[in-house]
């Protein structure tokens, strides 16, 4: 196959890796399971021999071609449908999620995952590494963004392992990681999923402009900018804390209080 640039197809080419990702799943062969964009198979014929039953879902028509004379006769199913827009009730829930992201896409494809919210047990992606690294930083870290707080409130993100270059087809320019997120029990006990989007959009707001302290990149008037001083300091955080320097438990009292 000749990998589609247009798709940001980067083949995993080395089955050492393909197999540690495929042993580091938190599931059961039980569990219901979903691969994201198999491509040519590297973690698929892995899943094969660990899961009975497994679903795929795949874009690329001659991929998906490629992808089953690679895994033969089983008991598999392959979605060819864009991951963006396909529905991931149609493979069972509860739900386990693997695969290796585009890059390009790879933060669409982890928010529209997370928010199926308890119906998702686990997510294992291997994306580009600053991504990776980004979603697992601490409070205080300057490599702290918003994935790092939207991942964070629907359980705890780990770094699991670093992939080289060398080990895809084409060579990408940068190292990727594989990091992992087992799911809180239910995730809208935190705060009712219809107000998850409005919440969100708060984080967002904050590290849109993240050298400003988080008062001043909330407020539109000094008003509203002492009201979230007063908010900020009754849970502890000093008025001149950065985005990242608040933890998700500290934005969501703040969000709680200011929404």
């Amino acid at each position: 196959m000749i990998p589609k640039k247009h798709l940001g197809q980067h083949f995993l080419i080395a089955p050492t890796y393909a197999r540690r990702i495929v042993e580091s799943l938190p599931c059961s062969s039980a569990d219901s399971l979903l691969e994201i964009g198999p491509g040519r198979g590297a973690l698929s014929i892995f899943l094969k021999e660990r899961f009975p039953y497994f679903h795929s879902v795949e874009i690329d028509a001659a991929a998906i071609e490629a992808l089953m004379k690679k895994l033969g006769d089983g008991s598999y199913t392959v979605h060819h449908h864009d991951v963006l827009t396909f529905d991931f009730v149609r493979v069972g829930f509860p739900l386990h999620v693997v695969g290796n992201l585009p890059y390009s896409i790879g933060a669409l494809i982890i928010k529209k995952t997370l928010y199926y919210g308890k119906n998702i047990r686990s997510c294992t992606f291997m994306v580009q590494r600053e991504v990776a690294q980004r979603i697992v930083a601490p409070p205080c870290s300057s490599t702290r963004g918003f994935l790092s707080v939207f991942c964070s409130f629907f359980g705890k993100p780990r770094l699991l392992f670093t992939v080289p270059p060398g080990v895809f087809y084409p060579r990408p320019k940068v190292e990727s990681s594989v990091f992992q997120i087992l799911i809180d029990d239910d995730p809208a006990e935190k705060l009712p999923q219809v107000q998850w989007e409005p919440f969100f959009a708060l984080v967002s707001r904050g590290f849109q402009q993240r050298r400003k302290k988080v008062v001043n990149a909330l407020s539109t008037d000094n008003q509203q900018k002492k009201r979230i001083a007063a908010i900020l300091k009754a849970h502890g955080v000093d008025d001149q804390a950065r985005s990242e320097d608040l933890d998700c438990s500290q934005w969501l009292k703040l969000y709680k209080e200011v929404c």
